[in-house]
């Protein structure tokens, strides 16, 4: 097993870490999906309003994907289909009839059984971060059992839950016939055969497949594909092609200091956020799907985005401080050199929302670089994608980075730059550049 050990990074210090202790959600009355909000998506519908449903049955697909089929977790009727702007439908509701009729798959380990299932859909590929299409072949796969972020999913806490691992791996190796990698910090998922394992410290970003895939096999141009799930996904697909039914569960963790029972839940894809009976929201509540750093702020009547595996809530803070940089800051959050806090390390300060100024001029400090575990110079990236400067974006390495592994340079930017968002418009240019 090859090492890595990553110097540059954070891992946030932060209230409300998820207690390791399952919950099992009952379930929802109501099965949302939100088409709108997968990356790269232009929604084709397979059902009406009114439609009746089992688990399983194909709900949409994507027009320019359109072999890969998105499929319903519950049994019972279409009661809702939410469009936008421009026929955008943002959100299909279904209303559970909890008799759990399942559709029945053939159980032969192909490529359009997987199509078929509902799991390819859970697959992603880098560059772009986006479902692979149909036709395509992954040079590799990878998978992160560590994730790092504020408020991860604990994969080595829920090891008894995933008793499908090796056939999962097995499938994947038999339709793709290529590498699979895992990126672990521990030896639980050692017993697992035909895969190549990789070992990372625990410091945020090193468990984002883009940090892995940077130190073990770089990605190289647009074409030059790498695709990428999570563990449970994989545990989800050697129990689908064991069973022939697919698999409707998925863990979340929750945290935060806006949430009352931090913990990992155990809930029906879809079900929405407001249905947490241990949910108390109010109007300083930022409900966050993913997490505090790259994740996307949700209403309380939506699910959780379709591969998000947290669910944050934080409270805000809106009260404003008279002159606070002129005090020595033994409570403000720095990794920086400009409070005393930094000389304890942060234990006893308190993070909140606040940003602390304003927008200014990109100035290189070589903040982002600190947090930054990649072989790549960030702050001439940045000004590049700014300039659509696209022959420079491929030299500096833009189809090897994404949003999460620029979230803390967004954290830690004393010029207060949204790097993430930049990143995601550059990476946006690239694909529509072709």
């Amino acid at each position: 097993m090859k090492k890595f050990f990553l110097s540059k990074g954070h891992n946030l210090l932060i209230e409300g870490v998820p207690d390791k202790e399952i919950f099992i959600l009952d379930d929802s009355k109501s099965i949302l999906f939100h088409p709108s909000r997968i990356k790269n998506f232009k929604t084709k519908l397979l059902v009406s309003k009114g439609d009746a449903v089992k688990i399983g049955s194909p709900l949409f697909f994507d027009k320019k994907n359109d072999k890969i089929l998105h499929v319903s977790s519950c049994s019972g009727i279409v009661k809702d289909i939410v469009f936008g702007p421009r026929r955008i439908v943002e959100r299909i509701e279904i209303d559970n009839d909890f008799k759990n009729d399942c559709l029945e798959f053939d159980l032969k380990i192909t490529k359009d059984n997987l199509m078929q299932s509902g799991l390819w859909a859970y697959l992603r590929q880098k560059p772009f971060s986006k479902i692979p299409n149909f036709d395509s072949m992954p040079k590799s796969i990878f998978i992160s059992a560590m994730p790092t972020e504020p408020f991860a999913i604990d994969n080595s806490f829920l090891f008894d839950q995933y008793q499908h691992l090796q056939n999962g791996i097995d499938c994947l190796k038999s339709i793709f016939e290529c590498d699979i990698n895992i990126s672990v910090s521990d030896n639980t998922f050692s017993f697992l055969k035909n895969v190549s394992f990789f070992h990372f410290n625990k410091l945020h970003p090193a468990g984002n497949v883009g940090i892995q895939m940077h130190h073990i096999d770089p990605i190289k141009n647009a074409n030059d594909q790498r695709w990428y799930l999570s563990i449970q996904d994989l545990d989800r697909i050697g129990s689908f092609f064991s069973s022939g039914k697919y698999p409707n569960y998925r863990y979340c963790s929750i945290g935060g200091n806006g949430f009352e029972k931090p913990g990992i839940y155990k809930k029906i894809i879809g079900t929405p956020i407001s249905s947490i009976k241990q949910l108390v929201i109010d109007s300083n509540t930022r409900i966050i799907s993913g997490d505090v750093l790259n994740g996307k702020e949700v209403s309380a009547d939506s699910s959780i985005d379709y591969h998000d595996e947290v669910l944050s809530l934080i409270k805000t803070s809106h009260d404003k401080e008279f002159l606070g940089w002129l005090r020595p800051g033994l409570k403000k959050y720095s990794l920086g050199s400009t409070f005393l806090s930094k000389l304890f390390n942060n234990t006893s300060s308190i993070l909140t929302t606040k940003k602390n100024g304003s927008v200014r001029s990109i100035i290189p400090m070589g903040a982002w670089d600190n947090v930054l575990p990649m072989d790549i110079l960030p702050e001439f990236l940045i000004k590049n994608i700014l300039a659509k400067d696209i022959e420079m974006m491929e030299k500096l390495g833009i189809y090897e980075c994404s949003p999460e592994d620029f979230a803390l340079c967004s954290f830690v930017c004393q010029s207060k730059v949204e790097v993430s968002k930049i990143i995601q418009d550059g990476l946006d240019l690239m694909e529509a550049e072709g």
